[in-house]
């Protein structure tokens, strides 16, 4: 899912409380790269297919489908035959009636809709045939989600059945202290138009990331942050995983439940040292890019120093980390580093491949790799 960093504006509205006085820390098992993934798979890529997109926005690879993403003059984006490179149609248009967005602030494709963020909080969703028809842009229906105004929303993606999965972030300004009720003290939260229902996710004293200073915000609202502002993927009505932002940790969440099933650590969780910041680091600067699921595996697209010899190095590399749904580890693969090329590597929505996408003054040239898992 296309998502931006998340109230990075609000920073300087923030009313930061001084750390509270927390006992020692319980400890939480870290799990280890070289011992959970100890054969590493090189992948090898070909030329696939170049398009006529001249932007720098994101590719989303779905079946035969290419969705080219961004936020265009007066569009956000197109879709395109994969195979032929034909431009289909038209994502959507920019503008204040019921079918337009004013604003992209992200994209998902949950089985046949496309899901359009217009904003943190609202949801526009479109039939995926009507799209990749070439419906007439004022003749496509869309169904809205707007998240209560009581619920501190930071991520959220809409089930198959309806209701909304989400992170509860912190309270950010002075103003929303008032909301911080029963539901705004959770982490996770599941809602539809008659209920909704607060989960607790976090093991807060399982972390132990410095005391604040006064230009801080306290441990656990830094904690909540990174959890809040991890991404979603979700297997039907009934499962999810969780990512938690600039880490490389996820966790596996039972919807019909509420209970964490299991939990995977390979970063410790640090202040990156930063006064009014909301975001944490680690100290080999690993973090999960992207995460795609299908009905068996988890794909992780981590980003950082995967070894001590690339730290030493200051070499940031990426690989592609595949766990099953109990969060066993399957797979590893190396993404090789595209000297001279500008892009970004992606996953597929099946999870079969990875595509590199390639910027350059001809257009959109993607590189394949086959996954064969």
């Amino acid at each position: 899912m296309m998502k931006k960093d998340q109230f990075l504006l609000l920073l300087i509205a923030i009313s930061f409380v001084g750390c509270n006085n927390a006992s020692k820390k319980s400890t939480s098992a870290f799990s280890n790269i070289d011992e959970d993934f100890p054969v590493t798979e090189q992948l090898e890529f070909t030329p696939f297919n170049t398009y006529d997109i001249l932007g720098d926005g994101l590719c989303v690879i779905d079946g035969s489908i290419l969705w080219y993403v961004e936020n265009g003059k007066d569009d956000f984006g197109a879709c395109y035959d994969l195979n032929t490179g034909e431009k289909l149609s038209v994502i959507a248009s920019k503008g204040r009636a019921a079918n337009e967005l004013i604003e992209l602030a992200g994209f998902a494709i949950i089985r046949d809709s496309v899901l359009l963020y217009e904003n943190q909080n609202t949801i526009k969703t479109f039939a995926k045939k009507d799209i990749v028809g070439n419906m007439p842009l004022g003749d496509r229906k869309a169904s809205v989600i707007t998240t209560p105004d009581h619920i501190l929303v930071n991520q959220m993606t809409k089930l198959p059945n309806g209701s909304v999965l989400a992170t509860i972030r912190p309270v950010a300004f002075e103003f929303e202290k008032e909301k911080m009720n029963e539901i705004n003290k959770s982490s996770v939260v599941v809602f539809n138009d008659n209920d909704v229902t607060p989960y607790e996710t976090i093991k807060y004293d399982s972390f132990d990331v410095g005391k604040a200073t006064d230009r801080q915000i306290n441990e656990n609202d830094l904690i909540k942050w990174s959890y809040a502002q991890g991404m979603i993927e979700i297997k039907d009505n009934d499962m999810a995983v969780f990512s938690v932002h600039n880490q490389f940790m996820l966790y596996t969440f039972d919807i019909n439940t509420g209970n964490v099933v299991n939990e995977k650590r390979y970063t410790k969780m640090q202040r990156d040292g930063m006064e009014m910041s909301l975001t944490s680091t680690n100290d080999m600067s690993q973090s999960i890019r992207f995460m795609k699921v299908n009905d068996k595996y988890i794909l992780c697209l981590v980003r950082g120093y995967l070894s001590e010899k690339d730290k030493d190095l200051k070499r940031p590399k990426e690989a592609i980390f595949v766990f099953d749904w109990d969060l066993k580890p399957v797979k590893k693969f190396d993404l090789p580093n595209p000297e001279g090329m500008v892009g970004y590597y992606c996953i597929s929505n099946d999870c079969n491949s990875v595509y590199f996408c390639e910027y350059g003054e001809e257009g959109l040239t993607l590189h394949k790799a086959d996954l064969n898992i």
